[in-house]
């Protein structure tokens, strides 16, 4: 009897996707101050200028964006809208989270000067 889709999927994405030998990379992290290492692909979508009221003085500030793609077997759990997320230096929040196929995409955005 064969793999059916589902397990199929999920055995593609351990093997390639989220294989540092392949597509992913073995970095560090950490989600509300949990550490975590293991295979991810941490994608930057870039710098925007970000939009500030008219009140807003403070130039120089820009809007990072980025999605984090992490086995759900690392993580243990679906991480919640909000929450901080730590690379290096950079401190994003999560503004939102997708689960498919046993891979949680995080979305990420961050202000930094």
């Amino acid at each position: 009897m064969g793999m059916n889709f589902k397990a199929q999927v999920e055995r593609d994405l351990t093997r390639i996707f989220h294989n540092s030998a392949e597509m992913a990379d073995d970095l560090e992290f950490w989600i509300d101050g949990t550490r975590y290492k293991g295979p991810v692909i941490f994608n930057k979508g870039g710098v925007k200028g970000r939009e500030k009221p008219s009140t807003d003085h403070a130039d120089g500030i820009s809007r990072v964006e980025a999605v984090l793609y992490a086995p759900l077997s690392l993580l243990k759990k679906i991480p919640k809208e909000g929450l901080p997320v730590e690379f290096g230096d950079t401190f994003y929040t999560i503004t939102a989270t997708d689960v498919e196929a046993g891979e949680v995409i995080m979305y990420l955005g961050a202000y930094i000067e």
